[in-house]
């Protein structure tokens, strides 16, 4: 009698992409869309209900005992907020140590020039290593938590909102650091973030998601000189122009996100859509089409047409 009824929500779903080694994939789109769901379960922080993430030819799902410890060294975070993500009770160089100590059969000396090295590679001293995080500026607090997932040497590094919590100035300093960082260790990024500009300097490829999916793939530069589905469009219009000269009116779309726990039916944007073309929108589900390069991929009716 006074039994809830129980709903399913599709935090992430019908999502499919390759990364190649050394890439920096972007993925972006409105809050609530499903972008940092997808990085925690690539960090299989959360086990998707149904799917697979492969790591090197081997199926994440399956991995077990050591493997699974193998796969968290070779997987690694940077999040946000660098002051949440470092315990202020420990020392820099512990903080930086630990996975080492955890997944690694380091002597003492091993240990500290693995760290010495990765504090250099951020940009900071081995002398830091004594101090405390609360010693340390906000840009210098995101370089430690860098330091502490490259001294692993991860094949994959999730980046969720690695800039956002920083001041402007710091900002290209740490961007312009991760691109060193990949050309020196040639790991992959998996980027999580809000500001297309940060998207437009990091990554190679941009994904873009709407309530919970994909709805288009492609290479940076394709994706913003000539995005194709309405809401990569419309996203992309609310940014601030780099040149004064493309300065366009921003596209307005109608409405608010559906909820994730009904959505809407046929293609999950069309009730906000500006380029809304009748009953194919709102009753079939559109299916990936290439579009021009082979790299670029959209899901959309008219850009069927």
């Amino acid at each position: 009698m006074f039994r809830r009824k129980e709903h399913i929500v599709r935090a992430v779903q019908d999502v499919s992409f390759e990364l190649e080694e050394g890439q920096t994939l972007a993925l972006v789109g409105e809050s609530g869309c499903g972008k940092t769901t997808l990085a925690w379960m690539l960090l299989k922080l959360i086990e998707p209900t149904s799917g697979r993430f492969w790591l090197n030819g081997q199926d994440v799902a399956e991995l077990t005992g050591p493997d699974l410890r193998r796969f968290r060294t070779k997987v690694q975070a940077v999040f946000q907020d660098p002051w949440a993500s470092l315990s202020p009770r420990m020392r820099v160089f512990d903080i930086v140590a630990e996975g080492l100590r955890l997944n690694d059969n380091l002597s003492e000396g091993e240990m500290t020039k693995r760290v010495d090295e990765a504090l250099r590679s951020v940009g900071l001293q081995p002398d830091d290593g004594h101090k405390f995080p609360h010693e340390f500026s906000g840009g210098q607090r995101q370089r430690i938590a860098i330091a502490s997932a490259i001294v692993q040497r991860p094949k994959l590094m999730v980046l969720d909102e690695p800039v956002s919590a920083l001041d402007v100035s710091i900002r290209s300093q740490i961007m312009n650091l991760f691109k060193d960082i990949q050309s020196e260790f040639g790991c992959s990024y998996v980027v999580v973030a809000h500001d297309l500009g940060t998207t437009r300097y990091m990554a190679d490829k941009v994904a873009v998601m709407y309530l919970g999916s994909l709805v288009e793939f492609g290479s940076t530069d394709k994706m913003f000189d000539a995005p194709e589905h309405p809401y990569t469009q419309a996203l992309l219009s609310a940014a601030l122009p780099v040149q004064k000269s493309e300065d366009k009116p921003p596209i307005v779309l109608r409405g608010e996100v559906p909820s994730p726990v009904n959505p809407p039916s046929g293609c999950l944007f069309h009730p906000r859509c500006q380029s809304f073309i009748g009953d194919v929108c709102s009753s079939n589900a559109p299916n990936w089409r290439k579009s021009g390069s082979a790299d670029h991929w959209v899901r959309c009716h008219i850009c069927t047409n």
